[in-house]
């Protein structure tokens, strides 16, 4: 077993492989050390490549098999204090197609989805489908910063803000889902339905809600490391690990892409979303 002082130093390896490169694919080989042949030790938290940069990484879902799951420790209740960032960019959006980029749920009777919603983009409940905040949907073929964060002490029910590149677009009170998800889908509701067509960067995961200031200022820097709030951090950048994405919050939320079927994975793609270090 790693012990936290060995932790500590690999973490500090692949920040020195990421200040030579200049970019993300230069932690590359700074995951190597602990990554090697693409096995990754079940105790060791290696920090993976950040984005910004020629060489980053995105996943491309087809909008008819892809998708993805994460494990969720230390995530947040439906009704407690969350962030939830990613950036997108996609085709045009058929406006009767209900599309989720992100879910956390427990079955079908509590959870959060964020994605297209009959023509808007919205946060809703998974029970009831009830829409708490929602805008037109951002323009199409061109990245945009799409987060929303839940705060329960700023009214009774919680408040909802939904953000898009930086800016608040919609805030709305509102009773949430309130039990703690068991699990988490990417580009699609359940492995089959409401599946994503477009690209995806640089997903985060809060159990804290951030500032209307801090999703403006952060949204194109990637975190330094394991903070304080952040439970999953995917960037796609750490190629070496097949049919797995690392995250890293430091929370050890793995992200298997479509259950290990070939077919069913999204794709990674070189991006360019306007992310830097």
């Amino acid at each position: 077993m790693l012990r936290s002082g060995q932790v500590a130093a690999l973490i500090l390896a692949a920040t020195a492989a990421l200040s030579a490169g200049a970019c993300r694919g230069g932690r590359d080989a700074a995951l190597g050390a602990v990554d090697e042949g693409g096995v990754v030790p079940a105790d060791a938290n290696p920090f993976p490549a950040l984005d910004g940069g020629g060489a980053g990484y995105a996943l491309s879902f087809d909008g008819m098999q892809d998708y993805a799951t994460a494990a969720n420790a230390n995530f947040p209740a439906g009704g407690a204090p969350q962030t939830v960032e990613m950036w997108i960019k996609f085709p045009s959006v058929n406006p009767a197609v209900y599309t989720d980029f992100f879910v956390a749920r427990m079955d079908t009777g509590s959870g959060v989805q964020f994605g297209f919603h009959n023509n808007v983009l919205a946060v809703w409940r998974v029970y009831v489908d009830r829409v708490m905040v929602q805008a037109p949907i951002p323009s199409a073929n061109v990245w945009h910063h799409v987060a929303y964060t839940v705060d329960p002490k700023a009214a009774d029910p919680n408040l909802y803000v939904l953000y898009v590149d930086g800016k608040a677009v919609d805030s709305q009170a509102g009773d949430a889902d309130a039990r703690t998800p068991t699990s988490v889908w990417v580009g699609s509701f359940d492995g089959s339905s409401r599946l994503y067509t477009g690209l995806m960067d640089d997903v985060r995961v809060w159990n804290v809600t951030r500032t209307a200031a801090e999703v403006a200022a952060d949204r194109a820097h990637t975190a330094p490391g394991p903070v304080a709030g952040l439970v999953a951090y995917w960037t796609f950048d750490d190629t070496t690990s097949g049919g797995r994405v690392l995250d890293a919050s430091g929370s050890g939320n793995a992200m298997t892409l479509g259950d290990g079927v070939a077919e069913r994975m999204p794709s990674r793609v070189v991006s360019d979303a306007p992310v830097s270090p």
